[in-house]
């Protein structure tokens, strides 16, 4: 009979001071997905964008180049940009101060400032296919190289090409749960014989179900449809399913300690139709519409105060258990 280990503290997932230690800790160190690059495809274009609570904005500049930066004004910290769209500068609608594409400042009202001494700090920006990523650290590790396991399940096992994507759909979730028990939550099929029984027959339950961790990285893999998974610490999650030719890359925001924004981001190859798009989204949805509730009873659950610490099977939910062990060293605790 398999021993179970010890869960992380249930405070993690109730405590806004522990929030506050994972933005700097956990969110700013390490890569996000954050979007689709074509609104940044062109010279001029700009998109802003979060990353775990950290506000930037991606830009495509003068020259071409695509940049992330802080969207923080360097004046008194107000934000420089909103949604997305085409600009020659990005404005502070604070008190009007202006900067270019590339982060130097450009005209500081009634102010004489030196625009190459006072800039939006730069961040760094990758792509895979369409898919934009970012990360608060400039010399955070090269995005492919992290990422190469999973995209080598994506070629090899779903068997597709991620350079055909596009993006046709993106649906927000709000969930009353901690983003950890959201991530958690996605990043096992423990519960899937019982509560997806329907939408993921077999899942969980078969025994070519193969579940490897890395360091910042967790797949998933299912040969008999083509599945693909991986969880990006600390909080990206892509699926693909190559029997349907889609990725579903989702993006989990804390909206403070007990709420979560789950941006769902619905790529297809170039050549699935209407009809195949929309009952992919319909069954996916399905799929996340069973979950939904169980991170809010969780979340209730661990609020409760009548449990300290949970327990977790090593095997079966080994991606939690990764998940569990990056956070804590992230933060510097012990589990």
């Amino acid at each position: 009979m398999t021993r179970t280990v010890v869960a992380m503290p249930s405070s993690w997932c109730t405590d806004p001071d522990v929030l506050v230690r994972e933005r700097a800790a956990v969110f700013a160190p390490h890569w996000h997905y954050v979007g689709s690059a074509v609104p940044v495809a062109e010279p001029g274009t700009f998109m802003a964008a979060d990353l775990g609570g950290l506000p930037i904005v991606i830009t495509r500049d003068e020259d071409g180049v695509l940049r992330a930066l802080a969207n923080v004004c360097r004046h008194r910290g107000h934000h420089v940009a909103e949604g997305c769209g085409r600009r020659r500068t990005l404005q502070c609608s604070y008190h009007g101060w202006t900067y270019r594409l590339d982060g130097r400042l450009h005209r500081a009202p009634g102010v004489e400032i030196d625009g190459d001494a006072v800039r939006l700090p730069e961040l760094a920006v990758a792509t895979v296919g369409q898919l934009v990523f970012a990360c608060a650290d400039p010399h955070v590790e090269p995005l492919d190289e992290l990422l190469a396991p999973f995209l080598a399940l994506v070629r090899d096992v779903s068997q597709m090409d991620v350079a055909r994507l596009e993006r046709r759909r993106s649906i927000v979730h709000v969930l009353d749960a901690n983003w950890k028990v959201v991530a958690e939550n996605f990043m096992e099929c423990y519960h899937c014989p019982l509560v997806h029984a329907d939408t993921l027959p077999g899942y969980g339950s078969d025994d070519d179900y193969v579940i490897t961790t890395y360091d910042g990285l967790v797949t998933h893999r299912l040969d008999r449809d083509r599945f693909s998974w991986a969880n990006l610490f600390p909080n990206t999650q892509l699926s693909v399913f190559g029997s349907h030719r889609a990725l579903v890359a989702r993006q989990l925001v804390p909206d403070g300690v007990g709420r979560t924004t789950v941006t769902l981001d619905y790529w297809f190859d170039a050549d699935v139709d209407a009809s195949a798009e929309a009952a992919y989204v319909d069954w996916f949805e399905r799929v996340v519409g069973e979950d939904i509730p169980l991170c809010a009873s969780v979340q209730a659950g661990l609020e409760s105060g009548l449990l300290e610490r949970g327990l977790l099977h090593p095997g079966e939910e080994s991606g939690p258990l990764w998940f569990e062990r990056e956070v804590a060293r992230a933060i510097g605790e012990e589990l």
